[in-house]
């Protein structure tokens, strides 16, 4: 009995501690992934503790409010169960630091720890508002790229019967109206962390990864993206002219999906043009159609092709309403705690 209730009490965060290694780590050894570097030192360590600490793939995300308790709850945020009673009841004559109680919160709300007193401090009054955090390029056309996904976002928030509430990246604390949840786009791995410490609210992630699995996202299939845009190319290898993405894993995925092909990140169309002048009789796949125009006069029409965001025969497209009216029911699991709901969603073109 007592080895069954530690296996229920396991949590991938409690295998990272013990293993020393963070918890995507833990969650990629778990999944078996081969696309991220695992030393197989790392991998065994993880695996050997697994095994020391009773741990289930699975079984961590399927637990529920009545599995968790108090003591679940001081151990994971590194406090007291005392301290965790004060906050969960909001008591005022104890001196917490401000930085401990919003940690204890956010524990509260990921592990699903909901008596009513922490039920009351996280949730609130209902507003209808979804947050959508926006970045700024320094490259115009990245902008408008941003832009084409937000309008996605506010179209799709709207026809769920949302209203929006828009604020930029880096902006310290939550908006002054309390969102129900908020949708992110390309925010860096700080920024990202920084609003989830702040926002006692579900966040899921757009156009961007995050590094830990207890996070829904939703982003472009780079894999897919670049075999199609080969088989339409008839080509074994091409240069792919991306932007800058501010998100570092998003670019990471980048990266290993290229397997041999050469990325290219558009820093200023001038550069681009003048590489594309450098390298004459290369293939290319442009991220848009904008960059795309830009060296059509340097390439053959059968040489490049360009994801199109949007609807279109004939073209490499990438269907931005469709990912956002998937990152607006991943919200929505994660404000109803819909557990077992997908946490990721790849969007692959439609050729």
């Amino acid at each position: 009995m007592e080895r069954e209730e530690r296996q229920k009490n396991v949590t991938i965060a409690e295998v990272a501690r013990a293993a020393g290694v963070s918890s995507a780590t833990v969650s990629y050894v778990l999944s078996g992934r081969t696309d991220i570097k695992v030393a197989e030192a790392t991998r065994e360590r993880v695996l050997s503790v697994c095994r020391e600490l009773g741990y289930r793939k699975g079984a961590g995300r399927g637990r529920t409010a009545k599995g968790v308790t108090i003591d679940d709850i001081a151990r994971e945020a590194g406090v007291s169960t005392a301290t965790v009673s004060y906050i969960v009841n909001g008591r005022t004559d104890v001196k917490i630091g401000e930085e401990t109680r919003r940690k204890v919160l956010q524990i509260c709300n990921l592990r699903q720890y909901t008596p009513s007193s922490v039920a009351r401090q996280l949730a609130g009054k209902k507003s209808g508002l979804v947050g959508i955090c926006v970045p700024e390029s320094d490259c115009a056309l990245q902008n408008a790229h941003y832009f084409s996904l937000l309008h996605a976002l506010q179209n799709a928030l709207r026809e769920a019967g949302y209203g929006v509430l828009l604020f930029p990246a880096g902006e310290e604390g939550c908006p002054k109206e309390m969102p129900e949840g908020i949708l992110c786009i390309d925010l860096t791995q700080e920024e990202f962390y920084s609003l989830k410490e702040s926002c006692f609210v579900p966040i899921v992630a757009v156009g961007m990864i995050v590094d830990d699995p207890l996070f829904f996202k939703a982003f472009v299939d780079h894999a897919a993206l670049i075999a199609a845009a080969k088989e339409r190319l008839r080509c074994k290898t091409l240069t792919y002219a991306a932007y800058p993405y501010r998100n570092a894993p998003y670019l990471d995925d980048l990266r290993a999906a290229m397997n041999g092909d050469t990325l290219f990140l558009v820093h200023s169309l001038s550069a681009l043009q003048e590489y594309v002048k450098a390298h004459p009789e290369e293939h290319y796949l442009f991220a848009d159609r904008a960059l795309a125009e830009t060296c059509a006069p340097l390439l053959d029409a059968k040489q490049y092709c360009a994801a199109v965001y949007g609807e279109g025969a004939g073209e490499l497209c990438l269907s931005l309403r469709e990912m956002a009216e998937h990152a607006v029911k991943m919200l929505e699991s994660a404000i109803f705690r819909e557990e077992d709901a997908p946490h990721t969603f790849r969007l692959a073109p439609n050729l």
